[in-house]
């Protein structure tokens, strides 16, 4: 598998591979986590984690169409 640094999915894609990576090599063992405050929701857990990752693998070897 060859991924091409120009295209802007690639650079996406390893960015949520390395966010998830970190979300995971930190120990964070809830399933799903949902905080409400004035500002927004935050979302975290393992469950989002993952999931950024594999959108992330998948952005990162997807061919932008030119």
């Amino acid at each position: 598998m060859k991924f091409d640094l120009s295209q802007k999915s690639t650079k996406t894609g390893l960015i949520l591979l390395g966010a998830g990576a970190i979300g995971v090599a930190t120990g964070n063992t809830d399933l799903a986590t949902v905080t409400v405050n004035d500002t927004g929701a935050q979302v975290g857990g393992m469950v989002p984690a993952i999931v950024g990752m594999l959108i992330g693998l998948w952005d990162t070897f997807r061919k932008e169409k030119k």
